[in-house]
C-alpha cells in the first residue's frame, strides 16, 4: 500500500492545458493580468534564440552522459512544481549546463503555471524556457495531479519530469505512469517509492533489514522486499495498523505512553498527534483520521527526549549508494522542522558511521535509486537510534548538506536519472565546516504559528547574500520577490536562509546576524522567533531535542518589559508624526485631518497597538519645543532627527540615539533598528468603529477552506464547542464558540473559502434568538 495520487476530475485536454512559449507569450500573460512581470528586451531575445536551439545540444548531452556510464540523455524537462522548488531546480540545471555543456540553456526547461502563479508573475515562470498553463485552485488540480502531469509531459514531448518536494513528489503512480509513457522520472522508481514512502510499509521493511525501530503497533512484523516484491501482503499490512478508536486505546496501553498516533500518508505536521495517557485516545484517533482521510493509521512509542537526525542518500542504477552526511532537524513546531543543521551536532564519528550504515542498508534492501532521506529518532538519554521513515524525494532542508559537502544534489538527481554512475564514492564525500538553515514562514508564532497570506511589501536580504549558490557566507533560496504574494493554496514558506561557518558557533553567529539584517513586511513572520532560538543558551550548548520549543516557550515567547513597550510606542508615534508632517503622498497618514499643530504644541487622541496586543487609545502631546512626541500619561520624549525618502531614520528616544528603517503599510508601520530590534505598530483608520449589538462574532483565524461543519444555524452552543474546521497550508484548525448561546447567521458550508478575520457566524443570547 502507498500514497494515492489524489487526481481531480480532468477536463478535455484542449481546454485544460494550454502551451505558452515564453518567447511569444507576453501578450497572453499581460491580458490575464497587468501585474504580470514583463521580461526585459534582452530576455525576449534570449527566448527567441532558445527556440532555435532545439536539438543543437543533443549530441553534446549524449556524449557527456555516455562518458559517465549513462544511457538516457535528457535534453528537456518538465518541472511539475512551483515556487522555491522550481526556482532551485532551474538554477541547478542551468549551472550544470553552463559548466559541462557550455550553454546554460542547453537543456530546455518547461514549467507548469497556474493562473494564480501567472497573476503574481511567479519567479519560476520568469525563469523557465517555456510555460504550460494549467488549472488553478488547490494542488489536486495541478501540481499534485498525476494524470495532468503525465499528459502535459506527453504534449510537450519532454524527456523527463522533475517533481521537486511536496505535491506529487511521493505519489508512486507518477513514476509508474511516466515509465509507461517512456518518460524519465527524476526520482526513485515506483516500487521502492511505494514501499518506503509509506510509513507503515517502510517500517516493516526496515525491521526485515535489521534496522532498529521503536516499539509500535507493527512490532515483530517483518517482510523483506525480495519476499514481497515491494508489495506487502494486505493481511500483513493491516496487522500493523489500527482500525478504530477502541483498538487504538488497547494498542497504546500495550506499547506504553507517551505514544504518537500517525497517519501513514501524513507529512509536514499533518496526521500526527501525541498521546500522553489513555484518557482521550479515541478522540485523538479521530482527529488523525480527519486530517488525512483514508490513510492507514499506526501507533509508535514516543521517546520523551529525542533528537531528529537524518541521513541524505544518493543512489544510482548501478547499485552504488552514498551517504551525503547527517542532518539534525530536532527544532520543530507543529511537528514540522524550522531549524536544520549539518552535520548533526555532538555525535561521535562512530555514531555517525552507524547512522550512515543503517540508512544505506535500508536503501539497498529495496533497490533504491536517486535522492532520498532516511530519518531516525535518537534517544537523547541512551543515544540509541531508531528508524522513523524514509522520504523518497529531495528534502526541503537539503541545502545544508550541499553546503558542507560542496555537492549539488539536484544536479546529481539529473545525472543519476540519465543512468550515469555516481561521480563520487563514499570516500569522496568530505564534511567541510558546519551549516545551518532556517525556514522563513509567513506565520504568527505568538498565535500558535497561524499561517498568513498577503503581499510582500518588503523582502530585503542581507547585503552580499547569494541565491541558490554554495557559499561560505549567507545563502537564500526563495521562490518569491519583493512585491510578490503568499497565497493559501501552498505552504506559507517565504524562503530558506542558509549560513556556513568554520564550526557550529561560527555558522550560528552568521545566521543571527543575517536574521538581524533581514527585512520582511507586510506579513506576520517568524524571523524574530528564529533569532530567539539561535541565541538561546541551551540551543547553543547543544542541549535540545524535539520538545525544545514547548520546553522553553516562556523564554522564546517572552514579552518586552513595560518600559520597552513604552519606548517602542513613543518611537512609533514619533515616526507617525514625522510621516504626517512630511505630507508625502505615499504616507498612509500624509493627509490633512485638522490635527497638525502648525508649530504649536497640542494633545491628540490616537489608537495604537504594538505587535499582537489590543489597540489602545492614548493621549499624545505633540511638542512645540524641538519637535517630537510624548504620551501624556508618562513615557519618554521621542524625536525623529532625520527621515530619508529611502525610509532610513535617526531618532532620539529618552536621550538614546536610534538608527533604523521604517516601512509603511495601510494602518501600520514596520520598524527595524540598527541593533537588530524589530516591531510593528498598528494605527486603525480614523473611521474605525466597533459595533456592539449584544452578539459575539465567530471569526476565521486564518484564510483557508472549510473542511468540516459541526453545527447549524439555530443550534445551542457552549463556550469551547467546535463549530467548524478550516484547513490551509498544511494546517487544520478548529473554530470554536467564543461564548454560550445560539448560533446565528452561519453562511459557510464545506469547501467554502474564507479570509482571515472573516465573520463566519454570530452567537446570540437565547432570549434574543427566540
Amino acid at each position: 500500500m502507498g500514497k494515492g495520487s489524489n487526481d481531480a476530475t480532468l477536463l478535455q485536454s484542449e481546454t485544460m492545458v494550454r502551451k505558452v512559449d515564453s518567447a511569444a507569450s507576453l501578450e497572453v500573460l499581460n491580458n490575464m493580468n497587468e501585474a504580470i512581470v514583463r521580461r526585459s528586451q534582452s530576455q525576449r531575445i534570449d527566448d527567441l534564440q532558445q527556440l532555435n536551439r532545439k536539438g543543437k545540444f543533443d549530441g553534446a548531452i549524449a556524449t557527456f552522459v555516455q562518458a559517465f556510464g549513462g544511457s538516457k540523455p535528457i535534453t528537456s524537462i518538465l518541472i511539475s512544481n512551483n515556487g522555491l522548488a522550481a526556482v532551485k531546480f532551474i538554477r541547478s540545471v542551468r549551472g550544470f549546463s553552463l559548466k559541462n555543456l557550455g550553454d546554460e540553456r542547453a537543456i530546455s526547461l518547461v514549467a507548469m503555471a497556474t493562473p494564480e502563479d501567472m497573476r503574481v508573475g511567479a519567479e519560476h515562470i520568469r525563469m523557465a524556457d517555456q510555460i504550460v498553463e494549467v488549472p488553478g485552485g488547490s494542488n489536486n488540480n495541478n501540481y499534485a495531479n498525476v494524470r495532468l502531469i503525465v499528459e502535459v509531459a506527453q504534449q510537450q514531448k519532454v524527456d523527463a519530469v522533475w517533481p521537486g518536494w511536496g505535491h506529487a513528489s511521493e505519489y508512486p503512480d507518477l513514476p509508474a505512469a511516466l515509465k509507461a509513457a517512456g518518460i524519465v522520472f527524476l526520482g526513485p522508481p515506483s516500487e521502492p517509492m511505494a514501499a518506503l514512502g509509506d510509513k507503515v510499509g517502510s517500517t516493516i521493511l526496515a525491521q526485515a533489514a535489521k534496522v532498529p525501530t521503536l516499539g509500535w503497533s507493527g512490532s515483530n512484523i517483518a517482510v523483506s522486499y525480495e519476499e514481497c516484491k515491494g508489495v506487502i501482503p494486505e493481511d500483513v499490512y493491516r496487522k500493523a495498523c489500527i482500525s478504530d478508536g477502541d483498538e487504538a486505546a488497547k494498542i497504546c496501553d500495550q506499547i506504553g505512553y507517551p505514544i504518537m498516533l500517525k497517519a501513514s500518508w501524513g507529512g509536514g505536521g499533518k496526521g500526527i498527534r501525541k498521546v500522553l495517557d489513555g484518557k482521550n485516545v479515541s478522540n485523538i484517533f479521530k482527529q488523525v483520521q480527519a486530517e488525512v482521510p483514508g490513510s492507514p493509521i499506526f501507533a509508535m512509542k514516543l521517546a520523551p527526549r529525542s533528537r531528529h537526525l537524518e541521513v541524505q542518500l544518493l543512489a544510482d542504477v548501478h547499485g552504488n549508494v552514498c551517504a551525503v552526511y547527517s542532518r539534525d532537524c530536532s527544532v520543530q513546531r507543529r511537528h514540522q522542522k524550522i531549524v536544520e543543521e549539518a552535520p548533526a551536532f555532538g555525535i561521535s564519528k562512530e555514531f555517525q558511521a552507524a547512522l550512515h550504515r543503517s540508512a544505506i542498508e535500508a536503501a539497498r534492501a529495496v533497490g533504491y535509486e536517486n535522492a532520498g532521506t532516511v530519518e531516525f529518532l535518537v534517544d537523547a538519554d541512551t543515544w540509541e537510534f531508531y528508524f522513523m521513515e524514509m522520504n523518497t524525494r529531495l528534502q526541503v532542508e537539503h541545502p545544508v548538506s550541499e553546503s558542507v559537502t560542496n555537492v549539488d544534489l539536484v544536479e546529481l538527481q539529473l545525472r543519476v536519472a540519465a543512468g550515469e554512475e555516481l561521480p563520487l564514492s563514499q570516500e569522496d564525500v568530505k564534511c567541510d565546516g558546519h551549516a545551518v538553515e532556517v525556514r522563513l514562514y509567513a506565520e504568527n508564532p505568538k498565535k500558535d504559528f497561524l499561517p498568513a497570506t498577503g503581499d510582500l511589501l518588503r523582502l530585503r536580504v542581507p547585503e552580499g547574500t547569494r541565491e541558490f549558490e554554495l557559499t561560505d557566507g549567507v545563502r537564500v533560496d526563495s521562490g518569491v520577490r519583493e512585491g510578490d504574494s503568499v497565497t493559501d493554496y501552498y505552504d506559507p514558506m517565504i524562503a530558506k536562509m542558509i549560513t556556513k561557518g568554520e564550526d557550529r558557533a561560527d555558522a550560528m553567529g552568521k545566521m543571527r546576524r543575517a536574521l538581524g539584517d533581514l527585512h520582511i513586511a507586510d506579513l506576520p513572520n517568524n524571523v524574530s522567533f528564529l533569532r530567539d532560538i539561535l541565541k538561546h543558551d541551551k540551543f547553543l550548548e547543544g542541549d535540545f531535542d524535539t520538545n525544545f520549543i514547548p520546553k522553553h516557550s516562556s523564554e522564546l515567547f517572552e514579552e518586552p518589559s513595560g518600559e520597552e513597550k513604552g519606548r517602542r510606542a513613543a518611537l512609533a508615534l514619533a515616526l507617525r508624526c514625522a510621516l504626517e508632517q512630511s505630507g508625502s503622498k505615499d504616507s498612509a497618514w500624509g493627509r490633512s485631518d485638522g490635527f497638525r499643530g502648525a508649530g504649536l504644541s497640542y494633545v491628540r487622541q490616537i489608537e495604537v497597538g504594538l505587535e499582537d496586543e489590543e489597540v489602545e487609545e492614548v493621549e499624545v502631546e505633540y511638542l512645540r519645543q524641538g519637535g517630537g512626541v510624548r504620551m501624556v500619561d508618562g513615557g519618554e520624549v521621542a524625536r525623529i532627527l532625520s527621515l530619508s525618502s529611502g525610509s532610513e531614520f535617526e531618532a532620539e528616544v529618552g536621550g538614546e540615539m536610534i538608527r533604523g528603517e521604517v516601512v509603511m503599510s495601510p494602518g501600520s508601520i514596520h520598524v527595524w533598528t540598527a541593533s537588530g530590534e524589530r516591531f510593528i505598530a498598528s494605527f486603525p483608520s480614523p473611521d474605525h468603529e466597533d459595533v456592539e449589538d449584544g452578539s459575539s462574532s465567530v471569526t476565521s483565524p486564518m484564510p483557508g477552506r472549510v473542511v468540516q461543519v459541526f453545527k447549524k444555524d439555530g443550534d445551542e452552543v457552549k463556550k469551547g464547542d467546535p463549530i467548524l474546521a478550516i484547513e490551509a497550508m498544511k494546517m487544520e484548525l478548529l473554530v470554536s464558540a467564543t461564548t454560550t448561546g445560539v448560533l446565528s447567521g452561519l453562511k459557510v458550508s464545506k469547501d467554502s473559502k474564507v479570509g482571515e478575520g472573516a465573520v463566519l457566524a454570530y452567537i446570540v443570547d437565547p432570549a434574543a434568538a427566540a
